[in-house]
């Protein structure tokens, strides 16, 4: 399991500013339980530049370098909990990148050995890292010339079919193209790993647990900003589980719609 955080800004910002010091200490403090690695991803010249680290966040000096300077106006920050029988090391890292795409996964997608069995053989052979998250990255890259560039339409066939032939506990993901951020809510509440949270050092409440897989978002005048639960998020709104945020990079507009089950 993995915490996420999406940025689409008015102009070039550092993460930290987004949410200000003390928001930013407590998001940067769930790296102490995702512990298994830490990327980010921001836009130069329309293409992604990505740095990842198998170490742990908060403890990386170059990620609170990073995260201080004014990178881009659009990115991403993952902190990741590895998912077991899946290697800690920079490969597994995330995001990833794909052409001028790039992603992050929160979840995971079961069984393990039927993994080979979410991509076409030509895009299987694609794979960087040995992760449930990079394949279902590139299955969504996979359909996007099949849905004539509807990324919203790619990302809900692709969700919907690994929901349907596998067991995912969560697919809820920040996807980067150079003019959008999509937000990915789509979770099953029920399947929240609360004793390995526990085992962790999570001390929260059952109702935290029920909400660990939520994802909130805020848009201001100057940003919209999405990210994982675990931390105080006053006045940020729930997107609904099984829906989509879409925000333009060049307004800053967004739209929340359902992801259908059907993939459309």
């Amino acid at each position: 399991m993995c915490r996420l955080l999406g940025y689409c800004a008015a102009g070039e910002v550092p993460v930290a500013s987004l949410i200000g010091d003390e928001g930013f200490h407590q998001f940067t403090a769930l790296s102490a339980m995702h512990s298994d690695g830490w990327g980010m991803a921001w836009y130069e010249a329309g293409q992604p530049q990505i740095r990842k680290s198998p170490l742990r966040a908060d403890e990386t000096p170059e990620y609170d370098k990073l995260a201080q300077q004014p990178l881009g106006d659009l990115g991403l920050l993952h902190f990741r909990w590895a998912t077991p029988g899946l290697g800690i090391n920079d490969r597994n890292c995330h995001p990833f990148s794909y052409g001028p795409y790039a992603m992050a996964h929160n979840g995971a997608i079961h069984p393990h050995d039927r993994l080979h069995e979410l991509l076409p053989p030509e895009w299987e052979r694609q794979l960087v890292s040995t992760t449930d998250s990079e394949r279902y990255f590139l299955g969504i890259m996979s359909r996007l010339a099949v849905h004539d560039g509807d990324m919203a339409a790619a990302i809900a066939g692709t969700a919907a079919d690994i929901d349907r032939l596998f067991g995912p506990n969560s697919l809820n993901a920040i996807l980067l193209s150079p003019q959008e951020l999509y937000a990915v809510s789509w979770h099953d509440p029920a399947k929240v790993p609360e004793a390995e949270l526990r085992r962790r050092g999570f001390t929260g409440r059952p109702d935290e647990i029920t909400r660990y897989f939520d994802l909130s978002y805020r848009v201001t005048d100057d940003a919209v900003v999405v990210a994982s639960s675990g931390w105080p998020q006053p006045g940020w709104a729930t997107l609904p589980n099984r829906h989509l945020l879409v925000a333009d990079r060049g307004t800053l507009r967004i739209s929340v719609q359902p992801l259908r089950p059907d993939g459309r």
